[in-house]
C-alpha cells in the first residue's frame, strides 16, 4: 500500500553514504555566482539520497531520502501492479543490505498509501462521474511521471484518482487490464504522530491494513455520479454537474448526498459501491504475508510475493537491472526505448543511467546523441562481460556438474 515516502535518516553517516559504491553524488553550482547547494544528491532506482551540509542551525549533516517505494521494487519504472506487505519486506532488505537503512531510523516527513484495482468499466469514465470530495471539486491535474489523475487538496492530505491503465500502456508497458489508484498523500504527520508513529517501523508494526477504513471512508465521502442508476431518475442532469453540488448551501448539500445514498445504496449495478468492495478486497490481499516451505530444509520458512512471479511488467536489463518491460518482450538490454522512456517520465532514473553510462566527451550533446551513446555502451558493457565468462569459463572446458557425470 505505501507508495511515496520520505523520510530524515539518522544513524546513518553522511561520509559512508557519499562513499556508497551504488551512489554517484553531485552538487549544484550557481554558475554566475558559483555559490554551491546547500546539499549534494543522488539516485539510485528512483529514489533520490540528500546529504545536506552543516549550517549554524543543524551542525550536523542531514539525510534524506525520498521517492516511491513501489517503483523502486520496479526497478524506477511504474507503480501500476501491485506492492504488498511481501513486496515491501524485500524492498527494505534490499535497502538495508546496499544503503544500512534501518526502517527504525527513518524519521517520517512525507508518505502516500493506497491501492490499485479493476474496476469494470474504463477508468477514465469513472474519474468523470468522481465531482466532489466532501466539499471540494476534483480537479484534473497532468504529470509527466504519473499521466492524468483528479484530486482534492485539503489542509493536511490530498486524495489523488488515476488511470493508470492509460498512462502506462501509452508507454509501452503490457497493462491488459482497467487499473484504477485511489491514494492519500499525507502532507503533515499529525495524523501519524496522533497514533505514535513516527518512523517507517512504528508505520509497519502499527500495521498498514489498519489504514484501509481511512481509505474506504475517503472513498465513501467523494460525491460520484453512478450513471447506471441515476441516468433513468429527475436527478439525471443536476446530480451529474460539479456546479450543481458546488452551489448549494451546507444543509442542502446535506440533503442532497443523503438522497443520493439512498437512490444508490444497496443497488447491485452501484459502481461506488463496487469500487469500495474493489477496495476493500485489494487492501486485505496486499497485507497478507504468504508463506512458503523449503522442501530442503523443512524449518525454513520464506515470505513469497502474491504477484511477482507471474508478473509481465518485471523484466530487467541485464546491465543496468531497470526495468524494460516498456520495449520489446525479447529485449535483454535497455535500449533507445527505454532510455526515451526514462527521459520524458523519470528524469531522476535517467540522469542516474547517464552518470554511469555516458562518457564526458558527450555531456554538452542533445539528449537524442545521449540516449545512442547510452545504449551503445550498455551494449558494450555486455559484450564485454560475456567476454569475460567465456575466458573464465571456455566452452570446451568441462564444469564440475559434467565432471561428476
Amino acid at each position: 500500500m505505501i507508495d511515496f515516502i520520505k523520510y530524515e535518516l539518522k544513524n546513518v553517516n553522511p561520509d559512508n553514504l557519499e562513499n556508497n559504491v551504488y551512489l554517484d553524488f553531485h552538487i549544484k553550482v550557481n554558475t554566475k555566482t558559483g555559490q554551491l547547494s546547500s546539499y549534494m544528491n543522488a539516485y539510485y532506482k528512483g529514489l533520490e539520497f540528500k546529504i545536506y551540509e552543516s549550517t549554524t542551525a543543524n551542525p550536523i549533516r542531514r539525510i534524506t531520502v525520498e521517492g516511491s517505494l513501489h517503483k523502486f521494487w520496479n526497478n524506477g519504472a511504474h507503480n501500476f501492479n501491485d506492492f504488498g506487505i511481501v513486496e515491501i519486506t524485500s524492498t527494505l532488505k534490499e535497502l538495508k543490505a546496499k544503503f544500512r537503512i534501518d526502517p527504525k531510523y527513518c524519521i517520517l516527513k512525507q508518505l502516500e498509501l493506497g491501492v490499485n484495482i479493476n474496476p469494470s468499466v474504463k477508468s477514465k469514465t469513472l474519474l468523470k462521474q468522481c465531482l466532489l470530495h466532501k466539499t471540494d471539486r476534483l480537479k484534473w491535474v497532468y504529470t509527466t511521471d504519473e499521466g492524468n489523475y483528479i484530486q482534492a487538496k485539503h489542509q493536511r492530505h490530498i486524495l489523488k484518482i488515476y488511470d493508470k491503465m492509460t498512462h502506462y500502456k501509452n508507454k509501452g508497458f503490457d497493462v491488459k487490464d482497467e487499473v484504477l489508484r485511489i491514494e492519500m498523500k499525507y502532507l503533515k504527520m499529525a495524523f501519524f504522530h496522533n497514533k505514535n508513529i513516527y518512523t517507517l517501523q512504528d508505520l509497519l508494526q502499527y500495521g498498514l491494513d489498519k489504514f484501509t477504513p481511512q481509505l474506504l471512508s475517503n472513498w465513501d465521502q467523494v460525491i460520484f455520479y453512478d450513471y447506471p442508476i441515476l441516468d433513468s431518475t429527475p436527478y439525471h442532469n443536476t446530480y451529474s454537474s460539479a456546479n450543481y453540488w458546488e452551489s448549494l448551501s451546507k444543509s442542502n448539500r446535506q440533503y442532497h448526498k443523503q438522497n443520493l445514498m439512498e437512490l444508490t445504496q444497496g443497488k447491485p449495478n452501484s459502481l461506488k459501491a463496487e469500487i469500495r468492495n474493489k477496495i476493500e478486497e485489494k487492501a486485505k490481499l496486499l497485507n497478507i504475508e504468504t508463506n512458503q516451505i523449503n522442501p530442503l530444509y523443512i524449518g525454513l520458512k520464506r515470505t513469497v510475493s502474491t504477484f511477482e512471479n507471474n508478473d509481465p511488467n518485471r523484466r530487467f536489463c541485464q546491465v543496468t537491472g531497470l526495468n524494460i518491460s516498456m520495449q520489446k518482450a525479447d529485449s535483454i538490454l535497455l535500449s533507445h526505448t527505454g532510455l526515451k522512456y526514462y527521459y520524458k517520465t523519470d528524469k531522476k532514473v535517467f540522469d542516474e543511467v547517464k552518470r554511469k553510462y555516458l562518457s564526458t566527451l558527450w555531456k554538452d550533446e542533445d539528449y537524442q546523441t545521449q540516449i545512442k551513446e547510452i545504449a551503445h555502451n550498455i551494449r558494450n558493457k555486455a559484450s564485454n562481460q560475456k567476454i569475460k565468462q567465456s575466458r573464465l569459463y571456455p566452452y570446451h572446458q568441462k564444469n564440475l556438474f559434467e565432471i561428476a557425470v
